[in-house]
């Protein structure tokens, strides 16, 4: 039931998707890839009017406005009256902004809506403004302070936020930790994805030691993956180095997802496995469907032996 301070949490870990992905799929809709993929869980992006994507709306139009608490509730029951939950929501902020205000707005709107919906997390991009020019300690206290606003201004909330390792700067460990014990507060996490360490140029061997030393704070997911030549896997290599030709399916790539979820299951990480899979447009459209179906069996797979579900349930009071 949606209401104030609504939070439905999961029972266990549980497979979801990213709204992106099923538009790229050629879906005619959220309601309908959910049902194909046999999965009751979706991610869904936030734009800067406070507004998401509909349940059965073509490419997610009409979007659903979560700018007020009325009309998120409104928004909220479309999804929980077909019995849906949305996993989290995306925000693509800059906190060093010209007009930080707006995006502190942004992002405690969207906290107050995560709310009322009852999402696991709500995703911060970790990119912003300046990052390759500023010194390393002001581009921490820049994002700690702005993080700290945030959460002021939504003081008394639960949903956590979680910082993704995005872009240059939120693949470097040592900013994210500098981050986590600037801000230090219980909620604020990590958006983990699976794949960015490698595309940042860590070596494979590298990329699990990483997230090992991070699965603590990991509350919310995203799940891709990238297929080198063999000779690659365990250099160093440049930033997105040629990411384009070997982004790969989740379950063709070089990284190893039975190593990850064992790891998000040893310290009780009850949330989803949110696919975004950046390699779709490398297939015909006709074949995309059949690739984010191969993907959503195999996490099911991986989060059933770790004893979670495919399928998102709520847990019990």
């Amino acid at each position: 039931m949606v209401g104030e301070g609504a939070r439905s949490e999961a029972t266990v870990m549980y497979v979801a998707v990213r709204d992106v992905c099923i538009f790229q799929a050629g879906y005619d809709s959220i309601y309908e890839a959910l049902a194909e993929l046999e999965l009751n869980a979706v991610e869904l992006a936030v734009d800067r009017r406070l507004k998401i994507p509909s349940l059965d709306g073509a490419s997610g139009y009409p979007k659903l406005s979560v700018a007020t608490k009325a009309e998120t509730l409104v928004a909220a029951e479309t999804y929980q009256e077909k019995g849906l939950h949305v996993s989290g929501l995306l925000l693509a902020n800059n906190f060093n902004a010209e007009v930080l205000e707006g995006e502190i707005e942004w992002a405690a709107g969207a906290l107050r809506a995560g709310e009322l919906i009852g999402v696991d997390a709500v995703r911060l991009d970790a990119a912003m403004t300046g990052q390759q020019e500023l010194p390393f300690g002001e581009r921490v206290s820049i994002y700690a302070d702005a993080v700290k606003q945030v959460l002021a201004a939504t003081e008394g909330g639960h949903i956590p936020l979680a910082i993704e390792n995005h872009s240059a700067q939120g693949n470097d460990p040592n900013w994210l930790q500098q981050v986590l014990a600037a801000v230090n507060s219980p909620r604020l996490g990590l958006t983990l994805d699976t794949g960015n360490f490698y595309w940042a140029g860590f070596p494979l061997n590298t990329v699990y030691q990483i997230m090992e030393d991070l699965v603590s704070q990991v509350r919310h997911t995203h799940c891709k993956n990238i297929a080198y030549p063999v000779q690659y896997r365990q250099q160093r290599r440049e930033l997105g180095w040629q990411y384009g030709q070997y982004v790969a399916p989740i379950h063709q790539g070089d990284i190893d997802h039975s190593k990850i979820v064992p790891m998000l299951a040893a310290v009780g990480y009850a949330g989803g496995l949110n696919i975004e899979d950046e390699s779709l447009a490398k297939f015909a459209p006709a074949q995309r469907r059949r690739v984010l179906r191969q993907e959503a069996d195999y996490l099911a797979r991986l989060v059933e032996e770790a004893g979670g579900r495919r399928r998102w349930q709520q847990k019990q009071a």
